[in-house]
Parts: structure tokens; C-alpha cells; sequence
């Protein structure tokens, strides 16, 4: 990979215009950042128009009911808006102090975190691509400093992914871990009484995950996390944080779904990730716009809905039709 190197051109000229543009947005008026941000995600609406396509497909592989172009047209405005907003909100994590934060969102279910912080055996929360994660990480983090971490996958640039968990590190008080380094640094989180933040709303293979409904339909959903609570004992607190419309933050813990050891490993997982997965689509129905629908979530299908060969002449069949 070309820009892979710190050393590198691309890499360098990368992380120096993510730096600027940081800036750019600390310096200005609040409002003038929201504004430019949001009209990032109209630009990005008009020049990603594969990104378009995606949240077309998945809004009919939903359950959201829309009704008409004209309202789906809307609908992807204010997607793409909200998550211009969001980076806009992202970058400016500098500028806000630790009592701005907790007087921009609140928190209702705190008590349940405090309480499990409290046992000192670590705390898992679940949440998804729903509204401001990153900020719910910094107002969360004021609870126990430098004790929670995020699960991440790499972005594909080495230089956006750097920039960002350096980002996150230093202004959203939250050190991310790689999920492809393995469980050994998740179990030496928990051990040492700390939080892991998992989010679960994204494709899995076929061999990573177990197909569950989300938004009404069967999805590729990872079975990490039901793993996770079934090796830990350890109960999942569902979470999401939303944006008000006065542009404040909401986040809610919810009471927490336990691990059900007293199954086979594999009805345990497959119950738990259900129920896991209700929980995001909850979520994502509350406030449907501030859910990352530009990501192929339904991908990866069952076994029974892809094309198979013929035993005779190798030609592809689709499933046998109904009866």
C-alpha cells in the first residue's frame, strides 16, 4: 500500500489536510461549522452517487415506511446532512470542555453504568452507527477516564484511520481497539474494570455472524459480542445517542440483556444476537435519518436466498419457489 508508510507523500499531504481542516472548523463560529458541515453531506449526496444508490436499495430491503419519491428524495437529504453535521461535530471536539459536554447531552440510565463500573469486571454497551457516537464517547469517558474503548475496523486509509484514533484518543478520551487483533486485548479491558463500546450494526460474513432480523429483515449480524458476555459472564447494555432538535445530545442506556449460559453455545449466541439486534433497530426506528444507511448492511445473504448449480449441468438455479 503506497501511503502506508508515515514517511509517505500521500500519507503525509493526507493527515496535513485533516489537520487544516480541523482547524478550520475550531476557528470559526459553531454555527458557520454546522452549516458548512451540513452542506458537506449535500455535497457528498450529489458527487456519491453509488453511496446514493445504497441507501435506496436498503430503504426498500427495510421496513421504514416512505411513501413516494418526493419523501424518500427528503429522506436522503437529511441522511447525508445529518452526517455532515456529525463530522463537523467530530472535528470540534477540541473546542468543548468536559462541563460543555455534560451540559450538551444528557444521559438517562447513567445509574446503570455507574453501578456497573462500580463491580470493577468491565461493562460492555452496545450501540450502533446512530447519531453522534463519538460524542456520547466523550461525555460517557467524564464517568472514568481513559477507560473506554471503542472496537473498531481499520479504515482503508492508513492516514484517516491514524488521524482519527489519535483524534479520538486526545479530544473523545477514548483509546479504540482494533477487532483484528483478536479478543486478548477485549479480555485485558474487562479485566481491568473497563468498557468496551461495541457497535453491531454493520455486515458480517458468512462465517462471522448468524443471519437475524434488523429493520424487518434477515441480516448478517457478528456474534463477537454474544461470544464476549457468554466467555465474561458479563451482561450487554444497549445505547444510543441521539441529536435533539435544539442540536443537544440525548443518550440512553437501557437495562441490560444477560448472557444465557445455561443454552447450547450456539442457541445462546443466536438468541442474544436477536436480541441485540432488536435493540439497534429500535433505535434506528426512534430516529431513522441519523442511522449510517450507506453501508450495505444486508449484503451477505442466506444460504438460501443466493443462485445454486445443478448437480447435471452446473447451470445456476435460484431458490425453489414457493408451493
Amino acid at each position: 500500500m503506497k501511503d502506508a508508510s508515515p514517511r509517505s507523500l500521500s500519507y503525509r499531504l493526507t493527515t496535513a489536510l485533516l489537520s487544516f481542516t480541523r482547524e478550520v472548523f475550531c476557528r470559526i463560529p459553531e454555527p458557520a461549522a454546522i452549516f458548512l458541515g451540513e452542506r458537506t453531506g449535500d455535497l457528498l449526496r450529489i458527487l456519491l452517487s453509488g453511496k446514493r444508490r445504497i441507501l435506496r436499495e436498503n430503504l426498500s430491503l427495510s421496513d421504514l415506511a416512505l411513501t413516494g419519491r418526493t419523501e424518500e428524495r427528503r429522506f436522503e437529504k437529511r441522511v447525508f446532512r445529518h452526517f455532515g453535521r456529525l463530522g463537523a461535530e467530530f472535528l470540534r471536539l477540541p473546542k468543548l470542555s468536559d462541563q460543555e459536554i455534560s451540559e450538551r447531552v444528557r444521559v438517562d440510565g447513567l445509574e446503570r453504568l455507574r453501578a456497573e463500573l462500580a463491580k470493577g469486571r468491565g461493562v460492555l454497551l452496545l450501540t450502533g452507527h446512530i447519531g453522534n457516537w463519538e460524542i456520547a464517547l466523550r461525555r460517557l469517558s467524564i464517568e472514568a477516564p481513559g477507560r473506554f474503548h471503542p472496537l473498531i475496523r481499520r479504515i482503508k486509509s492508513p492516514a484517516v484511520n491514524d488521524f482519527v484514533d489519535r483524534h479520538r484518543r486526545e479530544f473523545g478520551k477514548g483509546a479504540s481497539i482494533l477487532a483484528d487483533l483478536g479478543p486478548k486485548p477485549l479480555i485485558r479491558a474487562l479485566r481491568a474494570g473497563d468498557v468496551l463500546i461495541v457497535l453491531l450494526d454493520q455486515n458480517a460474513g458468512q462465517e462471522e455472524g448468524v443471519f437475524t432480523p434488523f429493520l424487518g429483515r434477515p441480516a448478517a449480524t457478528y456474534t463477537s459480542l454474544a461470544r464476549l458476555s457468554l466467555l465474561t459472564n458479563l451482561p450487554v447494555f444497549p445505547s444510543v445517542c441521539h441529536r435533539k432538535p435544539d442540536g443537544r445530545f440525548q443518550i440512553r442506556i437501557l437495562a441490560p440483556i444477560p448472557p444465557e449460559p445455561d443454552l447450547v453455545t450456539e442457541e445462546a449466541v443466536s438468541r442474544m444476537t436477536f436480541r441485540y439486534s432488536q435493540a439497534l433497530s429500535a433505535f434506528v426506528h426512534e430516529h431513522p435519518e441519523q442511522w449510517i444507511w450507506m453501508h450495505r448492511r444486508w449484503k451477505t445473504r442466506p444460504p438460501e436466498e443466493l443462485p445454486r448449480q445443478t448437480e447435471k449441468s452446473g447451470s445456476l438455479v435460484g431458490p425453489d419457489p414457493a408451493p
